[in-house]
């Protein structure tokens, strides 16, 4: 690997480290929060598998119906129940908090890209200047 490579990843890391991974930690977290609330929200306002609307629904009853209609009804009506709905919470979430890691993951290596054409330049202008120097003599 080439060494300047190495220097470009040590810098930016260093550069950037914690300023970085402790914002996009907090940014997947709440976009994994607000996809949760928004499939909530919708399935909230659905009917539970007896036909009574879920917002009429209070404590237990309401949250199970909501996972259910998250999953698209309950198992006995061809849906996914209430696992259904947790896990397709669970993997919704999931997909956006990895989304924004993504972005940041993207953002990082461009930086590193970018660090290591600088170095780069660097040492062929050093080389240019110091053939052009050695030809003077």
């Amino acid at each position: 690997m080439d060494p300047r490579l190495l220097i470009a990843i040590s810098d930016v890391l260093i550069d950037s480290g914690i300023e970085v991974a402790i914002p996009s930690g907090i940014a997947g977290a709440r976009a994994g929060s607000a996809v949760r609330q928004s499939i909530l929200d919708g399935a909230a306002m659905k009917n539970a598998s007896t036909g009574t609307p879920i917002p009429l629904l209070r404590g237990v009853a309401a949250e199970h119906a909501t996972m259910a209609a998250v999953a698209g009804g309950s198992k006995a009506s061809g849906g996914g129940g209430i696992d259904g709905g947790m896990r397709l919470l669970d993997q919704k979430s999931m997909q956006a908090q990895l989304l924004v890691y993504g972005i940041t993951a993207a953002a990082i290596g461009a930086q590193i890209g970018i660090r290591y054409a600088v170095l780069v330049r660097r040492d062929r202008k050093a080389a240019r200047e110091a053939a052009s120097g050695n030809d003077d003599n």
